[in-house]
């Protein structure tokens, strides 16, 4: 038996394969492609969705850390008219100090009776005419600096260059500014 293909009979066989690979070109292939995209809309809507309901319980425990944190820094901004000056003026010391060429150290020392300064000790090293610029700039300067007491160590001019390092040793007095540091935090 002999088998033979006319043309007609070989595009009406290649018409089922044409057909459904038109149909899936045309239709099933966007369609997966479109629920592919929903499928990863959704997971993204359930990682939001998760975040999401964490969100109140962050928000409780952020008002509970609040609620721990609020005295403390209450009274630090009751303090603040008297701790803020103090601050304000070391931080110039020191700038001022390391402008000059100076090294010095400042720690605060315990409260006397006087409720108007706060005492702090200062000490450091320099040559002599960049220390005694220090305490003129300190003396004269915006920041109110009172020295209670100042000692200057002169160097051993018998040591030569190594001798040549003046050492500063005082009790300084920076005031209480409590009209200027309202106003400050006021604004």
């Amino acid at each position: 038996m002999k088998f033979t293909f006319s043309r007609r009979k070989a595009a009406f066989l290649a018409t089922f394969a044409v057909i459904p690979a038109a149909l899936w070109a045309a239709q099933v292939g966007p369609a997966l492609a479109e629920r592919a995209a929903f499928v990863e809309r959704q997971e993204k809507a359930h990682v939001v969705r998760a975040r999401n309901s964490q969100m109140p319980s962050q928000r409780d425990q952020l008002t509970q850390q609040w609620a721990e944190f609020k005295p403390s820094i209450a009274s630090a901004l009751d303090n603040l008219s008297s701790d803020l000056n103090p601050h304000l003026v070391q931080k110039r010391i020191f700038s001022l100090a390391k402008e000059l060429g100076c090294r010095v150290k400042i720690a605060r020392m315990a409260a006397k009776d006087d409720a108007n300064f706060i005492r702090f000790s200062l000490t450091g090293e320099g040559v002599y005419s960049a220390v005694v610029k220090l305490i003129d700039q300190l003396e004269q300067g915006q920041h109110y600096v009172r020295f209670e007491r100042l000692q200057l160590e002169l160097p051993d001019f018998e040591a030569g260059l190594a001798g040549n390092t003046v050492r500063i040793s005082a009790v300084m007095l920076i005031p209480f500014l409590p009209g200027i540091a309202e106003e400050a935090v006021t604004e």
